[in-house]
């Protein structure tokens, strides 16, 4: 384990350093900005990222770009030496590794309901991000389904979205947390309903309320999933304060006490299953019919 963490926190000890030597230094000016929807980064080891609003959670859609490899050009200008070290430590940390997994995993929930039912297939994403388990996706590469449709209450998430995959037939939507938790439910008829990284970034009666909600959402014979981080993820500290990131851990029993809002006749059958490497869990819960 000590060797996992070294480099990352010699990189970090030598960069802290350099940044009180220069404090005082003038800004230099010049720089290339690396997007028109980002903005000059203070989250050590990314160059940009997306500006904080009231409603984007923690899960930056743009630094989760980096840790799925999906370079827009910013790191052309990224300097070489300590922060280019911690740029490949965080992006290669177990807990990186296990948000790429948790990607490949909602690729594969999509895949296998598109294969099942083919173009009868309606899937609803909730906090979608760039939604960029649609490119680790064949059925919306040929486009085998019926019905995609991907919400957000960031605008400029949904902007991304619908530039890079409206043409393939996804549809966008805003839609605000609390009119999400607290509002009636404005979904029906869903065969996979999923939210990926949101639950990370709730407290448990604001996920209860989620998984209630997202259940009624789905058709007879549906499959709900709702992503989580688990605890001892080796590493963790450090890309929490790289990236200023504080998730909320779950253990499987949490997780699964996420469905007490739902009435138990409706519940199908319920799990709580593992990436390869048991660092994130989602719960299933598929509704009877």
């Amino acid at each position: 384990m000590d060797e996992m963490i070294q480099p990352g926190t010699h990189a970090l000890e030598q960069l802290q350093a350099e940044q009180f030597e220069s404090a005082t230094a003038a800004p230099r000016s010049g720089k290339p900005e690396a997007a028109a929807s980002a903005v000059a980064s203070n989250v050590v080891p990314f160059p940009t990222r997306l500006p904080a609003s009231p409603q984007r959670h923690q899960g930056n859609a743009v630094l989760l770009d980096y840790l799925y490899g999906i370079d827009d050009g910013a790191l052309q200008n990224t300097p070489s030496g300590h922060i280019r070290q911690l740029f490949d430590y965080a992006t290669n940390s177990p807990a990186a590794r296990a948000l790429r997994c948790r990607r490949r995993m909602v690729a594969r929930a999509i895949d296998e309901t598109c294969l099942r039912l083919g173009h009868g297939a309606r899937i609803l994403c909730i906090a979608s991000g760039h939604f960029r388990e649609a490119e680790l996706c064949q059925s919306i590469r040929y486009g085998n389904f019926g019905e995609i449709v991907v919400c957000d209450s960031d605008s400029e998430c949904l902007r991304v979205v619908n530039q890079c995959y409206g043409e393939l037939g996804i549809q966008t939507q805003c839609v605000h947390l609390e009119q999400l938790l607290h509002g009636p439910c404005q979904f029906a008829g869903f065969d996979l309903v999923y939210s990926a990284g949101l639950c990370d970034h709730l407290k448990d009666k604001a996920c209860r309320q989620l998984a209630e909600q997202l259940f009624r959402a789905l058709k007879p014979g549906g499959k709900l999933l709702l992503g989580n981080l688990r605890m001892r993820i080796v590493g963790i500290g450090f890309l929490q304060g790289l990236l200023d990131w504080r998730p909320q851990y779950r253990r499987d029993e949490q997780l699964l006490n996420l469905l007490r809002g739902v009435d138990y006749k409706d519940i199908a059958g319920a799990r709580v299953f593992h990436d390869i490497g048991h660092r994130l869990a989602f719960l299933e819960a598929c509704r009877y019919g």
